[in-house]
């Protein structure tokens, strides 16, 4: 994986254009707070523990990247792919992921409080341990989703594909 720096990555950005194309590109430990990498193909990226506090990555293919311990509280990631990502004890506090596909993805031990995830697509993804209270989860699809110590308390479930034991078992509140 190349190594890159923040100046790279700005350069990079600026001469690429609309869709930018950084797959495998190792961006680790990176203060990239508020940086726009919109569109922009990211799939198999290392992006593990940086800052991308309210960054936008809206219909970013972020498929097999590493964002382990990541901070992206309050990043716009509505419609981008998530497909077997590895979220690991990210920080997703209240960030826009609505529309978002994230089948498979790890998110075991992340943080989703107020997270906005409607119809957000989280098929076979592990969620076990993750903090998901007040988040919006309306017509999200958790299809054999592993949800074990997860906390749900106060979602917004209203329409989603979940089994009776999450949708029977979390305190929703009305919206």
């Amino acid at each position: 994986m190349a190594e890159i720096t923040r100046t790279q990555l700005i350069l990079a950005l600026a001469a690429a254009g609309a869709h930018p194309r950084l797959g495998g590109v190792d961006l680790s430990g990176l203060e990239l707070e508020g940086i726009s990498l919109a569109g922009a193909d990211l799939n198999g990226a290392d992006l593990s523990g940086c800052r991308l506090h309210r960054a936008n990555l809206a219909g970013a293919d972020l498929s097999r990247a590493n964002l382990t311990e990541a901070d992206l509280s309050h990043a716009r990631m509505h419609d981008a792919r998530l497909l077997h990502a590895i979220l690991y004890k990210a920080d997703l506090r209240e960030a826009d992921l609505s529309g978002s596909e994230a089948d498979e993805a790890l998110l075991k031990g992340a943080v989703l409080v107020r997270a906005e995830a409607a119809e957000m697509c989280l098929k076979r993804a592990n969620l076990e341990g993750a903090d998901c209270r007040e988040a919006n989860f309306r017509g999200a699809n958790f299809t054999d989703a592993r949800t074990d110590g997860a906390r749900f308390e106060e979602a917004l479930l209203t329409g989603a594909v979940a089994p009776p034991y999450l949708t029977g078992s979390v305190k929703s509140r009305r919206r």
